[in-house]
């Protein structure tokens, strides 16, 4: 049924966690109204159709009567949610109403269009405690002649100004992007373009996907394939450049202190605690190990303890509770 073009499930939709008990996704919107050239999404799921303001509050707050205390706002485009029943700044305020349930303790939001973050939203952010000053903006590419291909838009230029904007009014603000590489018709000159663009931005966290063909998808009849070998250097060779950028930025961190959501003994150790701080979203972030816990206390996941950083990684940081 989910598969269905015009499918949107509600509040009563029967669901089974599938995350930890204090933490849930929540879906707010189902299809998609962007031609992007590498997606097939709008033919999967039909247009991009909001679900109802009131349906989404009352998901929510039956998720916190639960003992959820973190959700997570998703769908194509979270930005675009309540346009198509003409509700401006339709994600702003849903940020607002789900930031007065006293159960919660942490709300935050994935996949924003780049064109469709306004000031509005980001003062919204800003102006909340419980909103997770987190911004994943996926742009998939910084040329414009790559971007106009992919049917997107924008260029480096425009990304750079509503990146300042967005660090401008959140100074804490995280932000997260993914690009594609190897898109058909990507020249040497683009890539660089994208890398100068990467080592200007100095994303918090960043995801590279290599460019693959998908049947139905625009992109699928472009002519200028790359190599797949091609494709992988090009790949490797970013994510090489973000891994210096990670460390450095990740060394600032040491000695700070944040609120960490506990989630449970690490498996990469019996001795080592993980959780995640207001920076990392569940599952797609970078590790926050904790190995110092105060005598007497014995840790509960799903609680939040404040935690300060002793140790930083490439991608990963040690904590101590304090």
């Amino acid at each position: 049924i989910a598969d269905l073009p015009n499918y949107l499930y509600d509040e009563a939709t029967p669901r089974v966690l599938a995350t930890p008990k204090y933490s849930a996704y929540i879906k707010i919107a189902e299809g998609c109204d962007h031609p992007c050239g590498f997606c097939i999404i709008p033919q999967l799921r039909g247009k991009f159709r909001s679900r109802r303001f009131e349906s989404v509050i009352a998901e929510a707050e039956r998720l916190a009567r639960s003992g959820v205390r973190e959700i997570t706002l998703i769908g194509q485009d979270t930005t675009c949610y309540g346009e198509d029943f003409g509700l401006k700044d339709g994600l702003a305020l849903l940020l607002e109403k789900l930031a007065a349930i006293d159960e919660l303790r942490w709300v935050r939001f994935l996949y924003a269009y780049p064109n469709k973050i306004t000031q509005r939203l980001l003062d919204t952010i800003a102006g909340h405690e419980k909103i997770c000053s987190y911004m994943d903006v996926p742009l998939q590419h910084a040329s414009s002649a790559v971007l106009k291909r992919m049917k997107r838009g924008g260029s480096a230029d425009i990304f750079l100004r509503t990146i300042e904007k967005m660090r401008r009014t959140i100074p804490s603000v995280t932000l997260r992007t993914s690009f594609i590489v190897g898109f058909p018709g990507e020249t040497e000159k683009d890539f660089e373009e994208l890398c100068s663009f990467v080592k200007e931005a100095e994303f918090d966290w960043m995801g590279t996907f290599s460019y693959s063909d998908q049947e139905g998808a625009t992109a699928f009849s472009l002519d200028e394939k790359i190599s797949s070998r091609e494709i992988e250097r090009r790949r490797k060779h970013l994510m090489h450049i973000q891994k210096g950028i990670s460390r450095r930025t990740k060394k600032n961190l040491r000695g700070r202190e944040f609120e960490v959501l506990l989630e449970g003994p690490s498996e990469e150790s019996d001795l080592l605690l993980e959780g995640r701080s207001a920076m990392h979203a569940p599952e797609i972030d970078g590790k926050l190990y904790i190995a110092d816990v105060p005598e007497g206390l014995i840790p509960s996941p799903g609680e939040f303890y404040r935690c300060q950083i002793t140790e930083t990684h490439d991608y990963d940081v040690v904590a101590r509770i304090v």
